[in-house]
């Protein structure tokens, strides 16, 4: 007996019904995601917050965090969440619903215990392969961010570097540590 399996779309992704487990959508197949620990939800906290109070002070893009979902790819339909994302001002078109049909300009990942990090360079390109202009992973036990760009080496900032947005983010800047924890 042969068995078919059913490929789903972002359509289906929005309507299943919240049963607390966190999904992805890749290429049309259903990939669930296992719950992140303490560390790692402080940092997404962090780091959300560090990107939206430079967006609402310059008034410039859109941050989300609480992994935001982006349709990437079509028939079959991909769906990926970063953890936290920022996008350039204009690039959502109002009124948008669902899944925004883009990559996040700005993709942020947090290491969980349970990624390699040849898994982590892999979601880094796969988020540049679908046209984010920079993807950031950020290590809790290495209190490290990775920054990742088209074209360039990834770049490896310890505790005491500065990261920035570069032309991305003109004017963002805060030393790594910030990151991980409130007080130095």
């Amino acid at each position: 007996m042969t068995t078919t399996r059913v490929l789903l779309t972002a359509e289906d992704l929005l309507a299943l019904p919240r049963d607390g487990n966190r999904y992805e959508l890749i290429r049309g197949v259903l990939v669930a995601r296992m719950g992140t620990g303490h560390p790692h939800g402080i940092t997404v906290t962090r780091i959300a917050g560090l990107v939206f109070n430079y967006t609402e002070a310059n008034d410039y893009g859109a941050v989300r965090s609480g992994e935001p979902g982006y349709h990437l790819d079509f028939e079959p339909d991909t769906v990926r969440c970063p953890d936290v994302a920022w996008v350039a001002p204009g690039r959502i078109p109002e009124g948008t619903r669902g899944y925004p049909e883009l990559a996040p300009d700005l993709a942020i990942e947090v290491k969980s215990p349970s990624n390699s990090n040849p898994e982590m360079a892999a979601k880094a390109w796969m988020w540049l392969s679908y046209g984010s202009r920079q993807v950031w992973i950020a290590d809790t036990e290495c209190l490290t961010v990775t920054v990742y760009r088209h074209g360039v080496e990834p770049l490896t900032l310890g505790e005491d570097d500065l990261i920035d947005g570069g032309e991305l983010q003109p004017g963002f800047s805060c030393p790594v540590w910030q990151f991980f924890r409130r007080h130095r």
